[in-house]
This record gives structure tokens, C-alpha cells and sequence, in this order.
């Protein structure tokens, strides 16, 4: 029996020792700031080629985009521009029809509009013919049409 504790003591003994000499020598590598700095290095060099291809299609996309919206952009405008172009011909009309009218009528029915519009068809008559018309508006109508008149005086014809 003696025997026995003396030998299960020795195994102990060597199980420990080898525990021991096993945790040693693979300290140094769990340890070891080069061993992790290489170990860093390594991921940050295969994950460099994915990070630069996931980069290359974000900005393909974002290029796409921009050019997408560049386009919208022109779209607008272009519309846009061909609005104003229909309603200054609009606008040109409805003038053309004021001042083929007598200036009492045309008086008349301007100052049933608001004076905003009521500038913009008497900016696009003959000066005399809107001159005329004025004459025939309430004096305080007539002053604030002119006032707009002059802030927003179209391009001489």
C-alpha cells in the first residue's frame, strides 16, 4: 500500500511537471507582443484585398448614383425650361388679346386679377396701349401695378 501512495504520488508529480512544461512553453507565444503583432499583420494582409474590392464597388454604386441623379437633374430642368417657355407664350397670348380690347374694358377686367399677373400681361403690352389702360384703373390699383412693373420689368421687346 506504501507502495501505491508513493507511486500515485510520483504520477501526480510527473502529470504536474508535464502541465507545468506545457503551460511554459506555450506562454511565450500567447504572450509574446510579435507573436500577436504578426498574427494582426497576417488578418490585416488578407483582409487588405477584400476591403479595397468591397471599396471599389461602393464607389462604382456611388458613381452610378451621381450619374442617375445628374441625369434627373437635367430631366427637371429641361421640363422646367419647357414650362416657362409654355407659359410665357401663355402669357404673350392673353397680352396680344388685352391690348386688341379698349382700354376701359381691359382696365376692367384687371383689376378684377391679382396684381401680380395683371403686371406681368401689362409689362408685355405696347407702352402707350398699357399706358392707356393704367389710365383707366383706380389710382391706387394703377400705382401699385406700376410699382411691380418696375421690380419686375421684363426684357424689352
Amino acid at each position: 500500500m506504501g507502495d501505491n501512495k508513493h507511486r500515485d504520488g510520483s504520477v501526480m508529480k510527473i502529470f504536474f511537471a508535464i502541465l507545468f512544461f506545457i503551460s511554459c512553453s506555450l506562454l511565450p507565444i500567447a504572450y509574446c507582443p510579435s507573436h500577436s503583432l504578426s498574427f494582426a499583420q497576417d488578418q490585416k494582409q488578407q483582409q487588405g484585398p477584400l476591403d479595397k474590392e468591397r471599396l471599389g464597388i461602393i464607389k462604382s454604386d456611388i458613381q452610378k448614383e451621381i450619374q442617375y441623379n445628374e441625369k434627373l437633374k437635367k430631366d427637371i430642368e429641361d421640363a422646367r425650361k419647357g414650362m416657362d417657355e409654355a407659359a410665357q407664350q401663355r402669357l404673350l397670348k392673353v397680352s396680344k388679346i388685352y391690348e386688341a380690347m379698349a382700354p376701359e374694358e381691359a382696365a376692367k377686367t384687371l383689376e378684377k386679377l391679382d396684381e401680380d399677373t395683371a403686371a406681368a400681361i401689362l409689362g408685355n403690352l405696347k407702352p402707350r396701349k398699357a399706358g392707356a389702360i393704367l389710365g383707366q384703373m383706380d389710382s391706387e390699383k394703377a400705382a401699385s401695378i406700376s410699382k411691380k412693373l418696375v421690380v419686375k420689368a421684363p426684357a424689352p421687346r
